[in-house]
């Protein structure tokens, strides 16, 4: 079946199923197989995301690419009769440039090594000679052996672990090497073919030392040489750091409701890596939810309740962008309903997050039960702090995200085969169709699915989720509450 006929026979069944479901209010059943069905058939968050993708690129945080990515975003809802879309300004200290980064074995063969480096880690200033020592796998807690000061470190770290534990080791290890006099830290990608993976999370502001992404395949051939005898190595990485605060901003805009005094969030981030495109990492998400924006606004939909939709930047240090969306709309806070985020890729969609809270499950499947026909009715109760839900979890404010199908999220996770060929155009429709008849719902309904929690709450959740660590680690001065 060709895919327009596919996706006319989902819209379809769709309408379907709402017209054959007993609802007390018809009109809002009428309304949702409307959006569902315009969201499926226009084809426009492709079109964003190819422009996005091809035209732009990778995006890191405070690059001319970033910018030039907010402003499309902005200029998109303009077009689409968003009047009221907005910049929020924020700023992001240090700035970092990506710079180029080699190394090549010099004793006791040579050969040129595949790297690259992680955000926000500095470079090497300059090229540099130094031995290659081999720890495995560490904790950050472990004592280091001392022929680690002067070397490259390699060790083992998959980053397709759960996210919480990964980030957290990463950042401890770093600053162990550190303290203990080490060259550079070589994390082990776990990645195919020898990608390389990329992230700052709790690297920003500013790493220890140069961390260095190197292949399975070219950190097995210095281990092994290593079973032989010593290893030496030339590095050099090229990374910057700006003198001073360099200017980010989010976009925002409003579909009001008829009764504006309360809010549902839906967002996603635009910042990426810049390996490729951006296209998974979360070209995508944005692409779903601007469409879902102007799906909304093109069909003259007004709930009863204002939906938001907020693009964020910064997201790949550390939450950025949410954070000072948070701080900025501290006074609002209690007017948020739910913030619904997607961030885990373009697949078939499942349901919604809800972040260890168990006290929104009824509600929610009762907002979800609408969606059974298209299998994104399931509610999972898992928690983690991977995304820009973490700002909102931790002021206590209902939050979500889209799950989707795994598929392959991982292995193109922050590497250079994040293009926009590879994605589903199919699993972009629907879960435009998902997010878009999600927003309306939760902003439809008369009840809220949950209250906003107070902060020993917060902290009683966290310690519940096993997030309390990590939290401690991602805000170690002054909490947000």
């Amino acid at each position: 079946m060709r895919v327009c006929a596919l996706l006319t026979a989902i819209a379809l069944s769709v309408g379907f199923a709402f017209g054959q479901t007993s609802s007390s209010d018809g009109s809002s059943q009428d309304e949702l197989a409307r959006i569902i069905g315009y969201s499926i058939l226009r084809g426009g968050a492709s079109d964003f995301l190819e422009n996005l993708t091809d035209r732009i690129g990778g995006r890191i945080t405070g690059t001319v690419e970033c910018r030039e990515t907010a402003e499309l975003i902005l200029n998109t809802l303009k077009n689409a009769g968003f009047d009221n879309a907005h910049f929020e300004s924020y700023e992001i200290n240090p700035g970092w440039t990506h710079g180029p980064a080699t190394a090549e074995v010099i004793a006791p063969i040579h050969r040129d090594l595949i790297i690259g480096s992680y955000g926000w880690a500095p470079g090497t200033n300059g090229p540099i000679e130094v031995p290659v020592e081999d720890i495995g796998a560490m904790d950050g807690h472990s004592p280091l052996p001392e022929r680690v000061r002067g070397a490259a470190v390699i060790v083992t770290l998959p980053s397709s672990m759960t996210s919480t534990l990964y980030v957290g080791t990463r950042m401890l290890l770093g600053r162990q090497l550190a303290k203990a006099g080490a060259a550079a830290m070589f994390i082990v990608s776990d990645k195919p073919d020898r990608m390389l993976y990329t992230s700052a999370f709790l690297i920003y502001p500013r790493g220890p030392l140069p961390i260095i992404s190197i292949p399975n395949e070219d950190a097995s051939l210095v281990r092994r040489l290593l079973q032989h005898g010593p290893v030496k190595i030339r590095l050099n990485v090229q990374n910057s750091f700006s003198n001073g605060p360099v200017p980010e901003r989010n976009v925002v805009a409003d579909l009001q409701g008829t009764d504006p005094g309360e809010m549902v969030l839906l967002t996603a981030h635009f910042d990426s890596w810049d390996p490729a495109q951006g296209a998974n990492d979360n070209g995508g998400g944005v692409a779903a939810i601007l469409e879902a924006a102007r799906v909304l606004k093109l069909l003259k939909v007004q709930p009863k309740h204002t939906i938001r939709f907020v693009f964020f930047s910064g997201e790949e240090q550390s939450d950025l962008g949410s954070r000072a969306y948070v701080r900025q709309h501290k006074q609002e806070l209690d007017k948020v309903r739910a913030v619904i985020n997607t961030d885990s890729g373009i697949e078939a969609p499942l349901g919604l997050k809800l972040y260890g809270r168990k006290d929104l499950e009824s509600a929610t499947q009762k907002l979800l039960a609408p969606l059974a026909s298209l299998g994104a009715n399931q509610v999972f109760t898992d928690a983690d702090f991977d995304s820009d839900e973490e700002s909102f979890m931790v002021v206590g404010v209902p939050t979500f995200s889209l799950v989707v199908e795994p598929a392959d999220y991982q292995v193109r996770h922050h590497t250079a085969v994040d293009t926009f060929e590879r994605i589903d155009k199919r699993m972009l429709a629907l879960d435009t169709a998902v997010l878009a008849a999600v927003g309306y719902e939760f902003a439809n309904s008369d009840e809220r699915p949950g209250k906003r929690l107070s902060p020993s709450e917060v902290k009683q959740l966290l310690r519940q989720t096993n997030l309390e660590s990590l939290y401690e680690l991602d805000y170690p001065g002054e909490k947000p509450y």
